[in-house]
């Protein structure tokens, strides 16, 4: 019943909320203004901050962008996934999913029942994280279900989020394709595709506050936030220690090892991974955020991970923008 509810809703200029492969999305009708306005109101969510629309395939993208070989490439080896382009848009995408800019940006998900919504309504599907703005992203139907309460549209439950972080954000409209966002395609991975340099200015560059329309989403200066204030640290042996911790916080570790829990048999401690997997530190980071949030201590402790250039980049970016305080 939930598929036909989430059906009727994206044929009536309403909304849904359906999964993908990376965190659940607040779907509606790209090409409906009055859905993609809802899908804004709900969320809070700046004008300023544009909406990612949802495709089948390359073939269907040419329906609301100006694809290019670079696209081609990319959709043949990455789409369906977590990559996301920033082509020229045409016509008939509406102004308020783009923030007013003359791009759009575009994937292909992988999830089969947002597939499968897609081959049924026929019409690209507008889809940003099903939270409020700047909170977590939800990877779990009941996170999603919680996120809104009563205001909850009909939801699709499509059982945890295989990736659990947004994806990567490429724009193509640029001189040279430059990544925007990071994600779980990474930068050395495009380049063997592309057989060019990718830019990448997020790398070692400083958040900013955005006032102004911007290509990707995510690019927020405080994005990704749980309410408990997060304290961000530059390494985990830094975090171990400053004399910032106490009983009241909690800490979140990337995984379960004896020497660094002997370190704080006083606190609340929690676990990204069983082993330090990069792979089920991405899946699990929103979600144990979201548990730390529940548990409502005084403060969240987390440490960044060394660079490593690929998902665990992405894992700091998320990170960083989460942060209240750094050190």
């Amino acid at each position: 019943m939930a598929f036909v509810d989430c059906v009727r809703a994206i044929l009536s200029d309403d909304i849904c909320i359906l999964p993908t492969e990376t965190v659940y999305g607040l779907a509606c009708s790209a090409l409906s203004v009055n859905a993609v306005k809802k899908v804004y109101k709900l969320k809070g969510r700046p004008s300023t901050n544009p909406l990612i629309v949802h495709v089948l395939n390359h073939r269907s993208a040419r329906e609301i962008c100006l694809t290019n070989e670079y696209s081609r490439k990319l959709a043949k080896v990455f789409w369906p996934g977590p990559l996301t382009l920033i082509l020229p848009k045409k016509k008939s995408i509406p102004n308020e999913i783009t923030a007013g800019l003359s791009s759009v940006a575009i994937r292909s998900p992988s999830h089969p029942l947002f597939r499968k919504i897609l081959e049924q309504v026929q019409l690209p599907l507008a889809a940003p994280s099903a939270n409020p703005s700047n909170k977590l992203s939800p990877t779990k139907f009941e996170i999603a279900v919680a996120a809104f309460g009563k205001n909850c549209p009909p939801i699709l439950d499509g059982g945890p989020c295989d990736i659990g972080i947004e994806s990567t954000v490429l724009n193509l409209t640029s001189a040279s394709p430059t990544i925007l966002r990071l994600g779980p395609i990474t930068k050395d991975a495009i380049e063997k595709v592309l057989e060019i340099k990718v830019e990448c200015p997020l790398k070692g560059t400083k958040l900013r506050k955005v006032g102004k329309a911007e290509q990707s989403p995510g690019q927020g200066y405080k994005h990704y936030s749980p309410n408990t204030p997060v304290y961000l640290y530059s390494t985990l042996e830094q975090m171990l220690n400053l004399n910032t911790i106490n009983k009241h916080d909690i800490l979140i570790l990337p995984h379960n090892n004896s020497s660094v829990l002997s370190t704080t048999i006083n606190n609340s401690v929690l676990f990204l991974s069983s082993n330090g997997d990069p792979q089920e530190i991405t899946r699990n980071l929103f979600k144990i955020l979201n548990d730390a949030d529940k548990l409502k201590k005084k403060r969240i402790h987390i440490a960044l991970f060394p660079v490593d250039n690929g998902l665990l980049s992405a894992v700091n970016d998320r990170l960083s923008r989460a942060a209240t305080e750094r050190f």
